[in-house]
């Protein structure tokens, strides 16, 4: 039984941070001048499911550091206090602390126990100092701007299976959020004493029977078990559409009956509560549309036979495993190939083929497994924009476009740095003070966009803000003062934009917390181009600067084009190659040049042999790969083309960690290593030459 109650731990911390993420995108995306009531009830729902459920499972910590926060939020709820921009950062900080409390299982250390007792005090406190809301001028609009919902009613029975775990918390704290789902009457059970809407003196394992009319959907009352149903015999069943307690004398009998409702069977009680739903369903039809009569029916006879899972949840390190299986059967498949091609068996060749066919498709069924939105991580870069502008005293608006797009969880887990490395400097760097941004004409707050798209097998990432702009002039003197130019010597804009990649390199004019040491983006060079990304600057003085990143759509398997250059194998990446061709010798002119006529048109080529230091006899016949590289085309000589490979990804170990050309290696079918090229490095670095 430890076993499940860690189980349900897990599963609670798993749960629960993504409903942290959720109400902080929420709290995030809230004005406190235009927050309606719907956003408040979602607000409090979230921060009360997280209390009960972390109370339920010993998370007293959360249970104490939420308590006083869901108070205040149901104040907020009933009109008696305002929705605050200082409410709204303690939530902030409440979900920071939240996190922390997830992270360490609540084991704190000494600086984060100072930090939890001081946010403790101050929710604490919040609601003596807050402002009483005029209720007459204010609650009104709020109810106005919340639509009329369905109303439905269920009869909820829990029994407590004979042994309840002795570390999974009261089951009250269960019973207790249900009730705050609407009108609602709670029986409790024990020793055949019955209590009515008892929550402070009620044995642990009591049954339990309530009934609750709610515009709460029947997925938001299973949720509330979610993390205990196992331990309990839960039965949950729709007595009626509309809100029984409104018929006369339906309450009144529930009390009157109290004794007898865990004596009889549930076909008994539902046959006496059918009275009271009678007198209410005509005015329920009347007040329903055909439509929303059917998709109730439909609901009804879903859940009655059984609800269809449509996705489930599954750990990165199953899937992690999936992918080297995957990995593993890709490489045996090339060696299946061989082999039958060595044999000649046509039986073997046609097995071949199609296990070639089936282990293509299961790879790429595999990969898209392993994709996820790049949206799971828009949370945290809204929250570094919106802390900064605090602290920078700056006002700016953050728009985020194209958060479905999928990208590898690796490349998105490795991402996280750069991107706020970027986001640091926009708000930093790129957004004006308000007082210089409305003396230049701008809007009074900046403006931060982030978009993503998919481009052929890429992601691009683009950054762009409305902000002063890089000064050419202001790189080039610090340049200067660092030794990185001399004064007499030109180079070119974009050479001058490069310079601020350069480790150390910082224009800020003092240190602060959030630049001026000089780590920055030499740190998110590196790190994107460890994952084989690129990135480059636009920027425009007084109109703002625009990062664009470009990323590889996977880090684990790709498909590639072998070549041979003397007696070793190199894998060129297939989707960046266009056309191949045959030739015999390069005239000497294009040598010199170092282009080479194809179709009437001057395309610059490098010669792997030669810029690798490949000795050896160079064949009289060799073969160039044509390659895009930034919207334009390269071509790349080899010796001989071998023809296309399904490449796993290997990395090369710390042995190769400074090499710029390679991406990293793969097993092909005889059991040897071909290097897999890194095609964007190798004609940015040879081009310097």
């Amino acid at each position: 039984m430890a076993e499940t109650i860690d189980q349900l731990r897990g599963s609670f911390v798993e749960e629960t941070r993504d409903l942290i993420n959720e109400l902080e995108d929420i709290l995030l995306s809230t004005e406190v001048d235009s927050v309606d009531s719907d956003t408040i009830d979602q607000i409090f729902r979230s921060v009360h499911t997280i209390k009960g459920s972390g109370g339920m499972l010993g998370f007293d910590k959360v249970l104490e550091v939420t308590h006083d926060l869901e108070d205040i939020y149901d104040k907020v709820r009933t009109g008696s206090i305002d929705f605050t921009s200082g409410l709204k950062d303690i939530s902030l900080e409440t979900i920071d602390v939240l996190k922390t409390l997830l992270a360490t299982n609540e084991n704190l250390d000494d600086e984060e126990k100072v930090r939890f007792a001081n946010l403790c005090r101050k929710i604490e406190l919040y609601d003596v100092n807050a402002s009483p809301q005029d209720q007459s001028s204010s609650s009104e609009p709020q109810k106005s701007k919340k639509e009329p919902r369905a109303v439905s009613s269920y009869f909820i029975k829990v029994v407590p299976e004979n042994a309840i775990p002795a570390d999974l918390e009261h089951p009250k704290f269960l019973i207790e959020e249900l009730t705050l789902m609407g009108e609602s009457l709670a029986f409790s059970s024990y020793s055949d004493k019955v209590s009515v809407n008892n929550f402070s003196k009620v044995n642990k394992k009591s049954e339990w029977i309530v009934f609750l009319s709610t515009v709460q959907p029947l997925e938001s009352i299973e949720n509330v078990f979610e993390w205990a149903n196992e331990s309990f015999s839960l039965t949950i069943e729709e007595l009626s559409d509309g809100d029984l307690f409104m018929a006369d004398g339906f309450r009144e009998e529930l009390e009157k009956r109290k004794d007898e409702l865990f004596k009889i069977s549930e076909t008994e009680i539902f046959d006496f509560v059918k009275e009271y739903s009678d007198k209410i369903q005509k005015h329920v039809a009347e007040e329903k549309q055909t439509s929303q009569v059917q998709t109730q029916k439909s609901d009804s006879d879903s859940n009655k036979n059984g609800k269809i899972i449509s996705s489930i949840r599954v750990s990165t390190d199953k899937i992690d495993m999936l992918m080297n299986l995957v990995s593993e059967m890709v490489t045996l498949q090339a060696r299946l190939n061989l082999l039958s091609d060595e044999i000649g068996d046509e039986r073997l060749n046609n097995v071949a083929e199609k296990y070639g066919s089936f282990s293509r498709q299961l790879r790429d069924n595999a990969f898209t497994i392993s994709l996820v939105p790049f949206g799971v991580t828009i949370t945290r870069y809204k929250r570094l924009v919106h802390d900064l502008s605090l602290q920078l005293d700056k006002k700016v608006e953050f728009i985020t476009e194209g958060e479905d797009t999928v990208l590898d969880k690796k490349i998105i887990e490795q991402l996280s740095d750069p991107i706020m490395h970027i986001l640091r400097n926009c708000v930093d760097h790129g957004i004006e003070d308000t007082e210089e941004r409305i003396a230049s004409g701008k809007p009074e707050a900046g403006n931060i966009q982030m978009k993503i798209y998919h481009q052929s097998n890429n992601v691009i990432i683009k950054i762009i803000d409305d902000g002063k702009g890089i000064d050419y002039e202001v790189i080039r003197r610090i340049a200067i003062e660092r030794g990185l130019l001399t004064p007499d010597q030109n180079i070119s804009d974009k050479d001058i934009l490069n310079l601020i990649f350069l480790p150390g390199f910082s224009s800020a004019k003092k240190i602060s917390n959030v630049s001026g040491r000089g780590v920055g983006l030499d740190v998110v060079k590196r790190n994107i181009a460890d994952i084989r990304g690129t990135i480059e600057i636009n920027t425009e003085k007084n109109k703002g600067t625009t990062f664009v990143v470009k990323l590889p759509l996977t880090l684990s398997i790709i498909d590639g084009l072998q070549v041979h250059i003397d007696d070793r194998n190199f894998i060129i990446p297939l989707v960046q190659v266009d056309k191949i061709l045959a030739f015999d010798k390069l005239k000497s002119e294009s040598k010199l040049s170092q282009v080479i006529d194809i179709d009437g048109v001057q395309v610059p080529y490098f010669d792997l042999r030669a810029d690798f230091n490949i000795g050896g006899k160079v064949p009289e016949r060799r073969e160039m790969v044509i390659v895009s590289f930034e919207n334009e085309k390269v071509v790349l000589i080899v010796d001989s083309v071998v023809g296309e490979n399904q490449t796993v990804l290997k990395p090369l170990g710390k042995h190769y960690k400074n090499q710029n050309f390679i991406s990293g290696g793969t097993i092909l079918g005889d059991g040897t290593v071909a290097l897999v090229l890194d095609v964007n490095k190798i004609v940015t670095e040879f081009s310097k030459k």
